[in-house]
């Protein structure tokens, strides 16, 4: 299977949302990537948007892994795992030793278990925090969810 994984920009947002209908967090994705703030990552083929993936760049841990996500099409093909080793060469690239990601260990075990294999370790025992989610349709709710960071060292 051929794809590339490269830096998003304004031009895939439509695509984008055929994955999470929710153009305002792509836009605001993008509105941080102009800032610095962090960088938004897809993985297409043929110009269809297979995945994405955020280096977060700001913040209490940072660089961050954030909001990894592939359709389910075309999840066990490997583009989950070259988007978090491409947003490491990109920290690596910025000049950091360290990264980062937070968890939810209850809803998303299998993500603990992928970035497990990649060298991540937990630095944190699990805590709550509440946040915004985003439904299919793009609507939103709050909830309380349990998370647990993890820290890598980029060699």
């Amino acid at each position: 299977m051929q794809y590339t994984v490269r830096m998003a920009s304004t031009h895939d947002i439509d695509g984008l949302c055929t994955i999470r209908n929710n153009k305002d967090l792509f836009t605001s994705y993008l509105t941080d990537q102009e800032n610095k703030a962090a960088i938004l990552i897809v993985a297409e083929m043929n110009t269809i948007i297979l995945g994405f993936g955020v280096l977060r760049l700001r913040g209490k841990l940072v660089p961050k892994l954030s909001d990894l996500y592939v359709k389910e099409a075309y999840r066990g093909k490997g583009i989950g795992s070259e988007l978090i080793n491409y947003r490491e060469r990109l920290a690596r690239d910025l000049g950091y030793t360290e990264m980062y990601v937070s968890v939810d260990p209850i809803e998303n075990p299998k993500m603990i278990k992928l970035i497990s294999k990649y060298g991540y370790h937990a630095i944190s025992e699990p805590y709550s925090k509440d946040a915004i989610y985003f439904n299919e349709d793009g609507s939103s709710y709050e909830k309380t969810y349990t998370r647990i960071d993890l820290k890598k060292l980029l060699n």
